[in-house]
C-alpha cells in the first residue's frame, strides 16, 4: 500500500504505524499495540493520543484497561473533510494578505515648477482610453504663463487619451475654468481640498507655490479614501 497518501493527509509515519497496526489488531491493549508497531513505549503512548484527538482512534475501558480501536478507513474522508473547512474558513484571511503582498506602492517627490510638471505627465503616462481622471481644482490663474500654458495643453493631451475628466472647483472660480470646455467641472460650496489629481492607483498632490513642490503616491487604499470622498461630494453638488 502507499502510505504517501495517508502522509498526504499531514500524518507522521508514526501515527500512520499505529494506525494501520490497530486497523490489523481491532481492540486492543497498549503492550500489544506496542509489541506489534516495534515502537518506544513513550512514543507510542504519545502518537495514540495524537490520534484520538485527530479522531481516528477510539477506546474503551474494561476496568482500569483501556483497549484502543481505530476508526473505520471511511473515517479518513470525514478527517480530509476537517481539515478541508478548517481551511476553508482561514482562506479569507489568507487571500487578504496576499493581496496586500502584492498591492503595489511607491510614492515620489517632485520638486521645481519642471518637477510639478513631469509628475502631472507621469500620472496619466501608462492610462488608455476610458480611464477616469478626478480632480480637486486647481486654481493656476495667478501663477506664470508657463504653468497656465501647461494646463491648457495638458487639458488637450488629456483628451487625446480619452480619459474621462470630472472636476470639483469651489464656487467662485467658474470663469478660470469657462474657457477649458474639454473639462467636466462641477462648482461647490462644500470646503474641498485643491490641487490633488487621482488616476487608476495614483493620486498627486502638488503645489504651484513660491517652492512649487509634488508628491505621487501609487496606493489603492489612498486613492480609494480621496475617491470616495470626490465621488460624495460630486452626488451632493
Amino acid at each position: 500500500m502507499d502510505q504517501t497518501i495517508l502522509e498526504n493527509l499531514g500524518l507522521s509515519k508514526g501515527e500512520i504505524r499505529i494506525y494501520l497496526t490497530l486497523l490489523e489488531l481491532g481492540s486492543t491493549k497498549v503492550g500489544q499495540i506496542i509489541e506489534k508497531s516495534n515502537l518506544a513505549s513513550s512514543a507510542v503512548h504519545a502518537l495514540i493520543n495524537n490520534l484520538i484527538h485527530k479522531g481516528l482512534i477510539t477506546y474503551i475501558k474494561k476496568g482500569k484497561i483501556k483497549y484502543y480501536q481505530a476508526v473505520h478507513p471511511k473515517n479518513l474522508v470525514n478527517f480530509v473533510e476537517e481539515k478541508k473547512k478548517r481551511l476553508i474558513a482561514i482562506l479569507p484571511e489568507l487571500e487578504l494578505k496576499q493581496k496586500l503582498a502584492q498591492e503595489k506602492q511607491a510614492a515620489e517627490i517632485f520638486e521645481g515648477r519642471k518637477g510639478v510638471i513631469t509628475l502631472l505627465n507621469t500620472l496619466i503616462e501608462d492610462t488608455k482610453k476610458g480611464d477616469e481622471y478626478l480632480f480637486f481644482a486647481i486654481n493656476v490663474e495667478g501663477q506664470n504663463k508657463e504653468i497656465q500654458q501647461f494646463m491648457l495643453n495638458y487639458d488637450l493631451k488629456r483628451k487625446e487619451k480619452g480619459l474621462k475628466i470630472k472636476g470639483l472647483a469651489a464656487k467662485g472660480m467658474e470663469n478660470i475654468f469657462s474657457q477649458r470646455a474639454v473639462l467636466n467641472i462641477k462648482y461647490t460650496t462644500f470646503p474641498i481640498p485643491s490641487n490633488i489629481s487621482i488616476c487608476n492607483q495614483k493620486i498627486a498632490f502638488f503645489s504651484w507655490d513660491e517652492k512649487p513642490v509634488g508628491y505621487l503616491i501609487e496606493s489603492q487604499q489612498i486613492v480609494t479614501i480621496f475617491r470616495i470622498l470626490f465621488e460624495k461630494i460630486w452626488k451632493m453638488t
